[in-house]
């Protein structure tokens, strides 16, 4: 599921609180999103103008303001979606898992897929998040931050309960995890410059390298690694 259908099926569903106005607005909200999502893909973040953005909705400038404050506010959202759906995502691989190592074998895979499905608001992530987009990083940053602790957290369960089996290095598990999350951003960066390259393939490279350096053994233990 990507970004756009997971807005959709919660707008379906009537998950919005507060009746029919509420829906209707979470409708709407879901509408830009997509919208800005598109013109984004195309025209770039930093070329894109609200009125752009609202004439692409069919919105009167106005009720653009009305629902978003802010071009800001807009990319805030769209990453935020981003992130709700890859953590439900690797949650729900880990949890359907048979053992610790499938299970980071299958959060690997499952995050590599899901960049796979959403490219375009990957770019704006990797490229607009870490770097141009100051105003969206000062305003929004605490609320991303705290979205993407919950992805860290889900791998870190995976190295601790690993680590308890025996199957793993006692290291600490969040250094771990973030270790293991730098290493696949570091992936899904080459593979953004170079789309020539198999990303589920590579991938599942790097689960087997993490995998052998993890696992604790009697040789690594007397060579001292």
């Amino acid at each position: 599921m990507n970004v756009s259908t997971k807005i959709a099926r919660a707008t379906s569903n009537g998950a919005a609180p507060g009746g029919r106005r509420a829906r209707a607005l979470a409708s709407r909200r879901a509408e830009v999103l997509a919208t800005a999502r598109r013109l984004f893909a195309v025209r770039g973040y930093q070329r894109s103008t609200m009125v752009q953005l609202a004439a692409a909705s069919e919105l009167a400038l106005g009720t653009l303001y009305q629902i978003f404050p802010s071009k800001e506010a807009i990319l805030a959202s769209l990453l935020e979606d981003y992130v709700d759906v890859l953590v439900a995502r690797v949650r729900r691989a880990i949890a359907e898992a048979e053992g610790q190592e499938d299970a980071l074998e299958r959060a690997v895979r499952t995050q590599l897929e899901f960049s796979r499905e959403n490219a375009d608001v990957l770019r704006l992530y990797l490229h607009g998040w870490t770097g141009y987009e100051f105003a969206v990083r000062q305003r929004f940053g605490a609320r991303l931050d705290a979205k993407y602790e919950q992805y860290l957290e889900a791998l870190t369960g995976v190295f601790r309960r690993g680590a308890r089996e025996g199957l793993f290095a006692t290291d600490p598990p969040r250094r771990l995890a973030v270790a293991l999350a730098g290493m696949i951003h570091g992936l899904i960066r080459r593979w953004l410059q170079e789309r020539e390259l198999d990303l589920l393939t590579e991938g599942e490279a790097l689960a087997r390298l993490l995998l052998r350096g993890v696992r604790r053994t009697g040789r690594d233990h007397r060579c001292g690694r």
